[in-house]
């Protein structure tokens, strides 16, 4: 007679390649083992964490008695961990088929007992469909058993107890967060592939209070990279001048997407920077947001005042802006060859402005080139000197090419700035070389660079600016705190950072180490431009 008996990874392991040898060997936890034929085997499965087999086999062979399998009703949750290899949680899954509000399948291998996951506020956590892989007979939540797949309340903390097959108990916390940014909402009517589309808006401040809506917007992805695929940039144009999140009202709004800065918050330093430490006239507002577009979660962004001619903003004059080429209204400057594009007010290519903006340009270049002093009637040598020292501070390498912004006055007088998208600046997407002045030699500076007062203006001006180490550096661990939780989101959809998992335990080490090598390369830049930039 036959007596057949299922060994599972709740009781045995067993050891080596069955089918390379002619028997297997059971290893029992109580250090003895047990040796059969290989023809005893009727059945062999094996996954990540452990081995399953079916055994026929004679009681001449030997007895071996089943394992006694604790129930559910009898599990003491009160009583002191006890871990082992049978009450272990492998991995958690939500599915994006099954839970609203998530772009993608999550899944996650659990490296320890404490789990902190970011989602987007969108997502309904009081009814997660939480999915896990065990080793234990049972799984408990906040003391209720539960099985994969079922819907759970995650809007408050979890404890979940996985229960091995003799009633020891692991105990594990699973945390489910939103950032506590400000969420904003853009739905288009259309397709949407980069060109401007109708759509509306919907903001919800820290707390998930609708806070702003508009049913009446344009919405166009910026720049000349559009791509779904791309985290992009988006221009927003609303119907009337709104405040929103309490910034100054206006209609011309940008979300910047910080799509190559690992620490997502470059941009937001340099507007910092140079609102409190450089006296320029203005310099673009902003707000950390997280961007929910047609109903999908697009990530961490920025939400920014366009750079426009408006009160509030620029207050006067035409806007340009330097770029490398490919512009409908724009020009080049015959000197230096730099291409400028007209960008508020637009003119079109026969446009009065424009060609005032070209001559006043071309007349500027031509004594500045010349080392001629005429040039200084066109130039205001404070805020240049200003916008020299913060280029060199934070190394925008595309200052004097494709990232920099001019006002020219009605009176004919050329301010630089305001500053703008700084993303791949400060040891970013450029390099983390903190070395090298990148204006002194480009074809404005180096001229300005021979005239006194200019001179005697940015030596005054840095040797304010080599005393505020202690002052940029909160103002990056400020900006940091505001979106540490928004960075671990943000890596669920983007991978950014590269990190193993989206659970903050995985994200945080990994922008931490970004976080102080920003700060250390401002100190190293802001050392480097006292001891080199001589004048």
């Amino acid at each position: 007679m036959k007596q057949q008996a299922i060994f599972g990874a709740l009781a045995l392991l067993f050891a080596g390649n069955a089918f390379a040898q002619s028997q297997v060997t059971i290893h029992k936890k109580d250090g003895t083992t047990l040796t059969f034929p290989l023809t005893t085997v009727d059945t062999l499965s094996d996954n990540e964490t452990s081995h399953h087999m079916t055994l026929s086999y004679s009681k001449q062979e030997g007895l071996l008695e089943p394992i006694q399998v604790i129930q559910a009703s009898e599990v003491n949750l009160k009583q002191a961990d006890k871990p082992q290899s049978y009450n272990i949680l492998q991995s958690i899954a939500f599915s994006s088929k099954e839970n609203n509000g998530l772009s993608q399948d999550i899944h996650i291998y659990i490296p320890n007992t404490t789990i902190t996951l970011v989602l987007p506020n969108i997502a309904d956590r009081s009814n997660l469909k939480l999915e896990f892989e065990t080793t234990g007979s049972y799984v408990f939540l906040n003391g209720k058993q539960i099985e994969s797949g079922a819907g759970c309340d995650l809007s408050e903390q979890g404890e979940i107890k996985v229960v091995a097959f003799n009633g020891d108990i692991r105990t594990y916390h699973l945390s489910v967060v939103n950032s506590s940014l400000p969420i904003l909402e853009c739905k288009v009517n259309e397709s949407f592939d980069g060109a401007w589309v109708t759509g509306s808006i919907t903001m919800k401040d820290e707390k998930g209070k609708v806070c702003f809506t508009s049913s009446d917007v344009n919405i166009k992805g910026r720049g000349n990279h559009y791509k779904q695929s791309l985290k992009n940039a988006y221009n927003l144009k609303l119907s009337q001048k709104s405040a929103m999140l309490g910034l100054p009202a206006g209609k011309r709004w940008v979300l910047l997407p910080n799509a190559y800065d690992k620490t997502m918050i470059r941009s937001s330093v340099a507007f910092d920077i140079a609102e409190r430490l450089f006296d320029f006239e203005w310099t673009p507002h902003y707000k950390p947001i997280e961007l929910i577009l047609n109903g999908q979660y697009a990530g961490s962004y920025t939400l920014v005042e366009q750079i426009r001619v408006a009160e509030g903003r620029v207050s006067a004059g035409q806007i340009l802006s330097l770029e490398e080429e490919g512009e409908e209204d724009a020009f080049r400057a015959a000197q230096s060859g730099l291409y400028f594009a007209m960008r508020d007010p637009e003119t079109g290519a026969a446009g009065t402005m424009l060609l005032r903006s070209q001559r006043i340009i071309d007349d500027m270049e031509n004594d500045l080139l010349a080392d001629k002093t005429g040039y200084q009637k066109h130039v205001d040598l404070s805020n240049f000197a200003s916008w020299f020292l913060f280029n060199e501070l934070v190394k925008n390498e595309e200052a004097m090419t494709s990232n920099g912004y001019l006002t020219l006055s009605e009176e004919g007088v050329l301010t630089p700035g305001p500053i703008w998208d700084m993303s791949k600046t400060m040891g970013g997407e450029y390099g983390d070389g903190y070395k090298n002045s990148i204006l002194t030699d480009s074809p404005w500076f180096s001229h300005l660079l021979k005239n006194d007062e200019f001179k005697s203006l940015v030596k005054k001006q840095l040797a304010e600016l080599t005393g505020k180490d202690s002052e940029i550096e909160k103002i990056v661990r400020s900006c940091a705190e505001s979106v540490r939780l928004s960075v671990a989101g943000n890596e669920m959809v983007w991978h950014t950072l590269g990190a193993h998992d989206e659970t903050i335990e995985s994200v945080t080490p990994l922008y931490d180490e970004e976080v102080e090598r920003l700060i250390q390369w401002l100190q190293n830049r802001l050392a480097w431009m006292k001891d080199n930039l001589k004048f």
